[in-house]
């Protein structure tokens, strides 16, 4: 810039411009014209074309073609090579979500989902109408600035990474290596949501929330957002608690009595500041987002470990935060260190006998078997795989599936979404059938009832309505002669009508050419020793029998000599669930 004594009235503008850029890296157009009004005394339109001018001489940059909030264009510091340290250092200061964002990327070494972006920015969701800055403004300006790029996977999740990939350690990564990289996040994204469901039960047992409108992270898909009032949350529900809530609970059954209960759960790595902060600055915004009255709010933290630091500042903002293993024992450590190695052996299609077993003895021995009833069902999800991969050779299974159809606008303008999730779909060539898995991993004394479409983990829920559902997302290749199957596998029972229902399933359309409709535990257990999986029926046998069948002599095959050809993680999941123990699996 030119010496201050031979500034022309433009040139000072621009000045003045340039020097508030040089310190918060970039600005709208709004804060622009109000900073030039402020400071020369200048109408808005004058300063509307000072700050032309000075992006016309390239003092500063436009953000031109990409517009942001209202349509207004974003300016950025004129300034060739900045990189991410510099853009931090400016931003930490002047745009906290955007420091925060950045040093969350470094601190995973690279990389974030769309999902955790969201969550650390507590970026509103698309169409909300507010003047908080959203993620997809600052990844505009990143992108601007030749910083970031998304990219997704085979899934559909989304995530930001850096031009420059640096792992943790701030050492460039080799771009061959980005796939694993985005492998190993989205392990970390299912470690994150495995444990959500045990979590919302333990609550809901001490009385801190109603199980009739909890929404959570879901493990299938952990990459989709939960949303409510426009803001992303791991899990939310409501309280009506005495002492919580500002009313008696006996008088709080209508949901604007209630007190709204939002988590935050970080249990694949340390929960950090800037965590700690995103979640904050989503509590405020959802308390002040009303024009009347207020909002009631009970934020909870669970953490898998936090540095005296954060939880010092989580101390003094007078937050409600639980160590997992407060809730669940200590070795709940170990269950979620052996549950990183399953997801991890599952996504590059290893044995997983060997570590569900040993993750089911670690969940027994903790006495933990009933506090983690959900994940001890995952677990039998990774026992049945090799299963599916022997009946099924070379076909390609989807996991974890959730398929949404989105359906017509409510009352309130808002569209109405239908969706359902599945546990394995599989494309088989030989022959040609799209298959439908449903696996359900329940103690011997539970029995799944026949029930009707409408009735939630019933036979007639998956078959009438959830195999339906599935089939319209797949029209495409059921028209071409890629025929609908489907199968029901659990270690419970049927009742009487479920058994009749099935029998005349497996005469039906239904059934598919290497497998039976369904298989209820006895037929399972038979099923596994004539295809060689010993480890896996004793998994079955020892971890998902309830305590009165334990010396019942009904039992599939006495001994199987034959080992299974291709899988090995069958002992650690076996150890695993020892540590859960023998009680029922239903979901609460």
């Amino acid at each position: 810039m030119k010496s201050k004594d031979y500034l022309s009235v433009q040139d000072q503008y621009s000045e003045c411009l340039f020097e508030h850029l040089e310190k918060n890296v970039y600005a709208s157009g709004t804060e622009l014209r109000e900073l030039l009004a402020a400071t020369f005394n200048l109408l808005d339109a004058n300063a509307r074309q000072a700050v032309s001018r000075a992006a016309r001489a390239l003092v500063i940059r436009s953000s031109s073609p990409f517009t942001f909030g209202h349509g207004q264009f974003i300016y950025l510091y004129n300034e060739q090579g900045l990189n991410v340290a510099m853009v931090m250092r400016i931003s930490k200061d002047s745009r906290p979500p955007l420091y925060r964002l950045l040093k969350v990327m470094l601190d995973n070494g690279s990389i974030i989902s769309y999902y955790e972006a969201m969550k650390v920015t507590a970026s509103p969701g698309s169409g909300a109408s507010t003047k908080v800055e959203t993620i997809d403004d600052m990844l505009k300006v990143l992108k601007k600035l030749n910083l970031v790029y998304l990219q997704e996977d085979g899934r559909g999740v989304s995530y930001i990474l850096f031009k420059e990939h640096m792992n943790s350690g701030r050492e460039l990564v080799a771009a061959n290596e980005i796939p694993a990289l985005i492998e190993n996040h989205y392990a970390k994204m299912v470690l994150d949501a495995s444990l959500i469901p045990d979590i919302l039960r333990w609550l809901y047992q001490a009385n801190l929330i109603d199980n009739n409108r909890t929404i959570y992270r879901n493990k299938k898909t952990p990459g989709t957002a939960r949303v409510h009032n426009k803001l992303t949350w791991d899990a939310f529900s409501y309280t009506k608690a005495t002492g919580i809530n500002p009313s008696l609970g006996a008088v709080s059954d209508e949901l604007e009595k209630q007190t709204l209960v939002v988590l935050d759960v970080v249990l694949s790595g340390p929960y950090t500041q800037e965590q700690l902060d995103g979640f904050l600055a989503r509590v405020q915004i959802n308390l002040h987002a009303v024009r009347t009255g207020h909002r009631k709010v009970m934020p909870l933290i669970f953490y898998r470990e936090c540095e005296e630091r954060v939880l010092g500042r989580i101390r003094k903002m007078g937050l409600i935060a639980f160590e997992i293993g407060a809730v669940f024992g200590q070795r709940i450590y170990e269950v979620l260190s052996k549950l990183q190695a399953v997801n991890e052996l599952l996504a590059a299609g290893g044995d997983m006998g060997s570590s569900v077993k040993s993750m089911l003895k670690t969940i027994r021995n903790a006495g933990q078997d009933d506090a983690l009833k959900d994940l001890k069902g995952t677990l039998f999800e990774c026992l049945m795989y090799p299963l599916l991969k022997s009946l099924y050779g070379e076909a390609s299974m989807e996991r974890g599936k959730t398929l949404v159809t989105k359906g017509i606008k409510d009352a309130e303008g808002k569209y109405e979404t239908e969706q359902y999730e599945y546990d394995y779909i599989i494309h088989s060539g030989h022959p040609r059938e799209l298959v439908f898995v449903e696996l359900k991993g329940y103690m011997s004394n539970v029995v799944i009832p026949l029930g009707d479409r409408d009735k939630k983990n019933s036979l007639k829920w998956f078959f009438e309505r959830t195999v339906p559902f599935g089939a319209t997302h797949y029209q495409k290749e059921i028209s071409e002669n890629r025929r609908l199957r489907a199968v029901f596998i659990t270690t419970a029972r049927f009742d009487e009508e479920g058994e009749l229902f099935i029998a005349e399933k497996n005469e039906g359309r239904l059934k598919s050419a290497n497998a039976a409709t369904a298989y209820e535990r006895y037929d399972l257990l038979k099923l596994l020793q004539e295809q060689g999986f010993a480890k896996e029926l004793k998994i079955i046998e020892k971890y998902y029998t309830a305590a009165e069948h334990k010396k019942e002599k009904k039992k599939a095959p006495q001994k199987i000599t034959e080992e299974p050809q291709k899988v090995n993680a069958r002992d650690f999941i076996g150890d695993v669930l020892d540590e859960l123990g023998d009680r029922d699996v239903l979901p609460w």
